[in-house]
């Protein structure tokens, strides 16, 4: 849908979606590209966006948030971490994890800094029941730690962290994954998301969507830029529904989801 995605978000039932990704315009970034919003607002411009989300999402649905504070006179701007407080305190989210996605850092010298190499991704639910398939992105597991499979048991932690230890021996070869994920950004200027000045890798939607949602789940984007989510969505036999306010983008998504063979 091409539109603001505060109003068409109204337009989706209560409870109808299944897993939220996306990366929204992030504070004073880019404001020859797409409307930006200053750090002083960005808190109550995101907060009714939030609520749709919240509204539209199933019990058993995940949202997922990538965005990274800039800065600003030598130091990282708060908005992010002020928005991510206000995602739970505020609109009642559960907040479930973070990410850190490792990509290619950007070429230079920066004072007093070092390249930007990662992102952060944050993970929120309604419930605790949510949907996760933590085998579909496992790998195969390394010799050594098959060895240490063997090893006793060490019980389930005490603190309430949700950590379980090994009651028995492990008998899986594979391996699940941390939440500190690496892909590579192979967006360049030969590719058709390249006109979109902020993308992701597909990689990095097909890792949420395998782990969080099940075939035939319904995937949300209300910041769909270059359609990246709706092509691992469709790929990945899943519905979508894409939101797009930037006709250009809008059209470049159609047109690469379109290419899709499901």
């Amino acid at each position: 849908m091409q539109g603001d995605c505060l109003e068409l978000m109204k337009t989706i039932p209560d409870g109808s979606v299944d897993m939220i990704l996306t990366s929204p315009p992030y504070a004073n970034r880019r404001k020859s590209c797409y409307e930006g919003k200053d750090v002083t607002e960005y808190i109550e411009w995101f907060l009714p966006l939030a609520h749709e989300i919240k509204r539209v999402m199933s019990n058993k649905g995940s949202f997922f948030l990538n965005i990274k504070p800039h800065c600003s006179n030598g130091e990282r701007e708060l908005y992010v971490m002020k928005l991510v407080i206000a995602l739970k305190e505020v609109v009642g989210f559960r907040y479930t994890d973070e990410f850190t996605w490792t990509k290619l850092g950007v070429p230079g010298k920066f004072n007093g800094r070092f390249k930007n190499a990662f992102e952060p991704i944050y993970h929120f639910t309604k419930e605790s029941g949510f949907t996760h398939n933590p085998y579909s992105v496992a790998n195969e597991a390394a010799d050594v730690s098959k060895a240490r499979y063997k090893r006793k048991a060490c019980g389930e932690s005490s603190n309430g962290s949700g950590f379980a230890g090994m009651r028995k021996e492990i008998k899986s070869k594979l391996a699940l994954p941390s939440n500190h994920i690496h892909f590579v950004q192979k967006s360049n200027q030969h590719t058709v998301q390249s006109k979109h000045p902020a993308v992701y890798p597909v990689e990095l939607c097909d890792f949420f969507i395998k782990a969080f949602s099940n075939e035939g789940d319904s995937i949300l984007d209300p910041f769909m830029g270059s359609g990246t989510t709706g092509v691992a969505a469709k790929k990945l036999n899943r519905s979508f529904i894409g939101i797009e306010m930037d006709e250009t983008y809008f059209n470049i998504a159609k047109e690469r989801i379109d290419a899709v063979e499901a």
